[in-house]
């Protein structure tokens, strides 16, 4: 099988005259996080492809924001994608998320998604089990680090426990050691020849166009609700421009609608539309309202609300259902739901001002008309005293006045 030698450099190799150190290919450290950039990479780089070697570039991930490390990455490498292989590090020094394999695979959708590039994923053998399935997944390449030893080393033919997994690349020494560099490298070797390293580089011709996006072509409007896919405009899924049109396609004007109305509308409008429901509940809620969270949470929760014991009130006549439903209903219209049912149990229960009255909690099986002639009062009278809108719709565990 053809392979390649090679080595990756980052600012520790400030300076290296790259056309001087054999090597059939660099990659080259651009960024890491969402603030530093490496200031040798643009030197690295363009010396590197000047002297014929194949290039790559990578970014070392920090765990400072999935989309905007991505982006980040993508805006400071623009001149550079579809010409050198994009590879992303996953490693666990100075990396917040080590160990969550999610916020990796998001980079690398984003990456994706703006390039239509799968990156190359750097991670140490140990870890290999947690990456590989989203390596495979999105079609991404794999970069193993595994070192036999830290002894000095050249290239060498056969590193150590090759063949014990799949890469396209083994990273097997950091203590290389080559012609024209007086210091430590780290030695890689490349599973394939110049058109298999290209592949990676540029698999269908994809390229950023001046806006730093790419649109897919031929793109097919996503599934779901409204609200789920402002949902994932809101997380970057679906980019930003012409981007974000082609992929949302026919779906496109009623997502970008409700964004704009979301921007543009009274504090009033949108707490209103909050406690019929429109945007959902807890973090689906705070996503889709973005910036405008607070100022609308405030007013549905505002002095404008009724007591709890009103709405404790309102709860046994009916007004708000039960269960499930009920819990919904209350929490959407910025009700504390333990505190109101709290407040219905005490005024279901006895007291001196219900001393008179009786209470029976529903069995399974039971039906309103065997309780009223068990209690000696009329179905309708259960209905009253009760709020029960129908007469055949009751609950095992409900509470009820008989007397």
């Amino acid at each position: 099988m053809a392979y390649m030698n090679g080595i990756d450099v980052s600012n520790w190799q400030a300076g290296i005259n790259l056309a001087a150190v054999p090597a059939d290919f660099v990659i080259c450290k651009a960024t890491q996080g969402t603030s530093y950039v490496s200031p040798d990479c643009a030197r690295q780089v363009e010396q590197a492809a000047g002297a014929g070697k194949l290039v790559g570039t990578y970014h070392y991930i920090s765990g400072s924001g999935a989309v905007a490390e991505a982006d980040f990455y993508l805006d400071n490498i623009k001149s550079w994608i579809g010409k050198y292989m994009i590879c992303l590090d996953w490693e666990s020094n100075q990396n917040s998320q080590w160990g969550n394999e999610s916020y990796l695979k998001q980079v690398a959708q984003r990456i994706i998604e703006r390039t239509g590039i799968p990156p190359v994923i750097y991670v140490q053998q140990s870890r290999l089990s947690a990456v590989k399935p989203i390596a495979e997944e999105l079609n991404c390449g794999l970069w193993v680090a595994q070192y036999a030893n830290m002894d000095q080393t050249g290239y060498q033919d056969a590193p150590w426990n090759e063949g014990a997994y799949s890469c396209a690349i083994r990273q097997y020494s950091s203590a290389g050691r080559l012609n024209g560099y007086n210091g430590n490298l780290d030695l890689n070797k490349f599973y394939g020849d110049k058109n298999a390293w290209m592949k990676y580089c540029n698999p269908d011709s994809a390229h950023e166009d001046a806006g730093g996006s790419t649109a897919p072509s031929n793109p097919t409007s996503p599934t779901g609700s409204t609200i789920d896919l402002v949902v994932g405009v809101m997380q970057g899924k679906y980019g930003n421009g012409d981007y974000r049109k082609a992929a949302l396609g026919a779906r496109y004007d009623e997502v970008q609608n409700m964004i704009n109305h979301i921007s543009t509308a009274s504090v009033s409008t949108l707490a209103s539309e909050v406690k019929a429901g429109k945007y959902g509940n807890g973090e689906t809620r705070k996503i889709v309202l973005g910036s405008r969270y607070d100022e609308v949470q405030k007013a549905v929760n505002g002095s404008g609300k009724k007591s709890v014991a009103a709405i404790a009130d309102e709860v046994i006549a009916g007004k708000w259902g039960n269960g499930s439903d009920r819990k919904n209903k209350l929490q959407a219209a910025g009700y504390d739901y333990n505190a109101v049912q709290a407040e219905v149990n005490k005024k279901l229960g006895s007291g001196s001002s219900n001393s008179a009255k009786h209470y029976y909690t529903i069995k399974s099986g039971d039906t309103l008309s065997e309780i009223a002639a068990k209690y000696g009062t009329t179905v309708s009278q259960l209905q009253s005293w009760n709020g029960i809108k129908n007469a055949n719709v009751i609950y095992a565990g409900q509470k009820i006045r008989v007397k």
